[in-house]
């Protein structure tokens, strides 16, 4: 395709999570197409997230569920898009009010997905296969701009750097444990039911691992996450920091950023990790590393139970296990995870590549 691409849109308004794994798009977009005018639009979360990434030059908010929710939202912000000129938008979120949305901003080269909801509102469609990493699948929409995903890095990239997160770990740590055991970050919840592993379990997680390492433990987590921690907190002998509810998606970056090891399950920590080269411990139960979520980094162990016929039960977990045994995360020790966690903690981190990574 020609490449008279000045003012490019790059459209996600899913889980925050969903726009880490958005950042080598991004990036990518950046460097095919040097000097464009690129923007991005995103939910309130995403765009928090991504403030201060140097490849973008504006941050569009589409609050969807909030101040723009419902039909006279989406048009309002379809109107703000339209004013803004963009003659390219990629979009790698594929519900048929995105496509809808685009295609009333008036973007004349609309590129999505082949399996959106409503692909006939895309003037470029390309396929999304399900056995690439998610990454690779948002990489791909650039191949009809000459753009080959396996030869593109795939690792996220925040923009938090290593001054802001000893400040943000500087206001927020003031309760932690003192020592020199390794910092641990602990994230035991989850938008998605059957994404959180047993709370009691976590809780004897975090007590081994202060009992053998000194380990000096956050748990961190949105106000969401509140009744999953207290579980974790009123079985959990150890001294810990709680964090749950109290930081905001940039300050639990600066946080993660910080860590040794991160304990997690599907979920947004596990991919901003990944951007930094934290070590990680995932704990997958309703879903699979084979939907193409886990991180793609030697420094992430996944935990699972493997070779259950009723894995993955869907593309997200549900809220509650369709078969009502949830052996998915039953059937994850305690033992199985700590194994995880050692093998990590004990990895000399001067041989890890710096995970000062920042745009």
């Amino acid at each position: 395709m020609q490449d008279f691409y000045n003012r490019i849109l790059i459209f996600n308004s899913a889980f925050p999570g969903d726009i880490v794994l958005t950042t080598p798009l991004i990036r990518a977009v950046y460097e095919r197409f040097p000097g464009a005018y690129l923007a991005v639009c995103t939910t309130p979360a995403g765009v928090r997230l991504l403030a201060g990434l140097s490849y973008l030059d504006r941050l569009i908010v589409y609050d969807k569920h909030g101040s723009q929710r419902g039909t006279f939202g989406m048009l309002q912000t379809a109107l703000r898009i339209r004013r803004e000129r963009f003659n390219l938008v990629i979009s790698a979120h594929r519900s048929a009010r995105s496509a809808l949305l685009l295609k009333m901003a008036g973007i004349p080269v609309r590129v999505g997905f082949e399996q959106s909801a409503w692909p006939s509102l895309y003037s470029v469609r390309v396929p999304r296969k399900r056995e690439f990493h998610e990454t690779e699948r948002n990489l791909s929409l650039l191949t009809p701009f000459g753009v080959d995903p396996a030869k593109v890095s795939t690792r996220p990239v925040m923009p938090v750097t290593g001054e802001e997160a000893n400040h943000v770990f500087g206001q927020l740590g003031v309760g932690l444990p003192r020592g020199s055991g390794p910092l641990v970050v602990v994230s035991p919840g989850s938008v998605w039911g059957t994404k959180r592993w047993i709370a009691e379990r976590f809780s004897q997680l975090i007590d081994l691992l202060v009992e053998m390492y000194q380990a000096r433990v956050i748990i961190v987590g949105s106000p969401l996450d509140r009744e999953q921690a207290d579980r974790v907190l009123v079985a959990c002998k150890s001294r810990l920091l709680d964090l749950v509810g109290l930081t905001e998606l940039r300050e639990l970056s600066a946080l993660v950023r910080k860590a040794d090891l991160l304990v997690t399950g599907d979920s947004a920590p596990m991919h901003i990790a990944w951007a930094f080269d934290i070590p990680t411990v995932a704990i997958f139960g309703s879903t699979t590393p084979d939907l193409g979520f886990a991180p793609l980094s030697d420094f992430c162990l996944v935990v699972e139970v493997k070779g259950l016929e009723c894995r993955p039960c869907s593309d997200h977990g549900p809220q509650r296990c369709p078969q009502g045994h949830f052996n998915c995360m039953q059937g994850v020790t305690v033992d199985m995870v700590l194994a995880s966690c050692k093998a990590l903690l004990e990895l000399d981190r001067d041989k890890r590549t710096s995970g000062a990574q920042t745009a």
